[in-house]
């Protein structure tokens, strides 16, 4: 039983081998046609597709909204967040994959082991690429992925990062310093490329089957520690469900650990709290890791000629170009990245960055009272923004990769319909801050460089409630109000994590199996130990290689 990007992978890849029967559960439905126009993203983390979880107010963040809080956007839609994200398609660096196995121990993960499972779902559109990197790229796979067109404003911000030797770098991210732009899960006719859409739309394996609207309460046991079934709450009944063989969980970062805690895996001091009963005693819902942010439409910069940049509005004119010409404004969803060797990890591993900027166009939305709606001081932010609406910008959308900050996934209450309590401890290592101050100043050179004068310009007003430097605007107390009034929503990921050993934190082995039970693997991005904001295509990944495990060991 599985759901979300990886589980949806796994299922599908499982129901190739005609001896295994596979049902798959989905808490969420069908996806419709905001679904398949890349531009209309934004649109549907508004819907209920997306579980929308709401995290504890923060200390050191979000200060600028109402009780120091966002939500946390996942998926809650076949397919999962592959069908709400922003489609990109990068993998992380060896340096990646060599600390995750340092900080867990696991011996076949390293960017040789998985670079397999990326190449055997990607259908790359972009030829040169492919002729040119036969062991990085191909075509054939099930996962269409295509280099964007890129618009007037990226290309002269790629012109500029050049001047200031920055250089350019692979798309996918095997060699992260330097700049480039980001390929995108977008098939030929520049449709989304979600995985419910390639795996599941048009399959013809009578043994999967697929039940939406089906959210899974609780893991079922026997006496002997064996995972037998799942309980499924649907349409205000519970059902039972049972396992020939194995359950498998991917209900997300947030939805996984949750899940399991319910059960019975989790802190034996936490489940006891809620008279759970203890199945295996694991540091569920711990090292939750994410890459702190910046909003992207706080440190934003005016595009001087608008009529350089297409708008992705939803006029009839847009949506006939894009459904019947798949031409237009709305299938396009471009992103750049620089990542600074200023900012490396460490000397241990020097091609991983830890700051980066994705430099792309914003376009501001007529309905400001939306726009402002979660502030604490919403007329200050009409005033910040009025000026710019029905405008396109270019966002500085800076980064912390491996931010030290880590948090934690509780659960409030027994009732699988609460949601769970999710603290994320932003920026209590205050080092995060710093390094998020470096990133951004370096993205500011190239933003406000001699190059880029000629097209952008810093909005009329500063960020409300913070106060820039008379004789150096952009000055280290003026970023640091920025960060931590305007950090953006996050990613989580590690709440269950990879490992050799419950005595390491670690919650599941590297076959993915959970500690202390069998029968039952958790295979999603809450395994992962090191954080990253690119998670799409890894998810994938860590879908097509726990299928593979699977099967091996079938």
């Amino acid at each position: 039983m599985f759901r979300r990007s990886s589980g949806t992978t796994v299922a599908a890849r499982l129901a190739e081998n005609s001896k295994i029967s596979v049902l798959l559960l989905e808490a969420g439905g069908n996806q419709n046609l905001y679904n398949d126009v890349p531009a209309f993203d934004s649109k549907l983390t508004a819907t209920d597709q997306n579980w929308n979880y709401p995290i504890v107010s923060q200390n050191y963040s979000y200060l600028a909204y109402v009780d120091n809080r966002v939500n946390i956007q996942q998926g809650r839609v076949f397919g999962g967040s592959s069908a709400i994200n922003s489609m990109n398609y990068y993998r992380e660096c060896p340096d990646y994959y060599r600390l995750w196995s340092d900080i867990t121990g696991v011996k076949d993960w390293s960017f040789a082991d998985v670079l397999p499972f990326f190449l055997k779902t990607e259908n790359n559109f972009d030829n040169d690429l492919v002729i040119n990197e036969p062991m990085y790229h191909r075509s054939g796979g099930k996962l269409p992925v295509t280099t964007p067109i890129i618009d007037t404003i990226l290309k002269n911000y790629i012109i500029a990062s050049k001047q200031l030797g920055y250089k350019w770098t692979h798309m996918d991210g095997r060699n992260p310093m330097g700049t480039t732009y980001m390929q995108k899960t977008i098939d030929s006719n520049g449709y989304r490329g979600s995985v419910a859409k390639i795996f599941l739309e048009n399959r013809r394996q009578n043994n999967l089957k697929v039940l939406g609207y089906s959210l899974v309460t609780k893991i079922l046991f026997n006496d002997k520690k064996q995972a037998i079934g799942v309980e499924v709450y649907r349409k205000t009944k519970i059902y039972q469900v049972f396992a020939k063989k194995e359950v498998i969980i991917s209900a997300g970062a947030i939805g996984s650990p949750k899940l399991l805690m319910l059960s019975g895996i989790g802190p034996s001091d936490h489940l006891n709290k809620l008279n759970i009963p203890v199945v295996s005693d694991l540091k569920v819902g711990y090292n939750m890791i994410y890459s702190p942010m910046i909003d992207t439409n706080t440190i934003s910069f005016d595009i001087i000629n608008q009529s350089l940049v297409e708008k992705p509005l939803e006029t009839l004119e847009n949506i006939y170009k894009f459904f019947v010409n798949h031409s237009g404004p709305l299938r396009n969803k471009v992103s750049g990245v620089t990542c600074f060797p200023e900012m490396s990890y460490n000397s241990t591993y020097p091609q991983l960055c830890n700051g980066c900027v994705l430099p792309r166009t914003s376009y501001i939305d007529t309905d400001l009272d939306a726009l402002v709606a979660p502030y604490k001081h919403p007329d200050q932010w009409r005033q910040y923004f009025r000026p710019y609406l029905n405008r396109t910008s270019f966002s500085l959308y800076a980064v912390i990769k491996r931010a030290k900050s880590v948090g934690r996934i509780q659960l409030a209450s027994t009732n699988p319909l609460d949601d769970p309590i999710i603290d994320l401890c932003q920026f209590c290592n205050k080092n995060d801050i710093d390094d998020l101050v470096k990133t951004i100043k370096l993205a500011l050179k190239i933003y406000t460089s001699t190059h880029m004068k000629k097209y952008i310009k810093p909005y009329k007003y500063p960020i409300p409630g913070c106060t820039p430097c008379p004789h150096n605007y952009f000055c280290d107390t003026y970023l640091k109000c920025i960060i931590q009034a305007n950090t953006d929503w996050v990613l989580p990921m590690g709440g269950c994590r990879i490992g050799v050993s419950p005595k390491s934190d670690a919650v599941v082995d590297e076959n993915f199996k959970v500690f202390g039970v069998s029968n039952l693997r958790v295979i999603n991005s809450c395994i992962i130990p090191v954080a990253t904001e690119q998670i799409n295509a890894i998810s994938v990944m860590i879908g097509e290689y726990g299928a593979h495990k699977i099967i091996n060991n079938f």
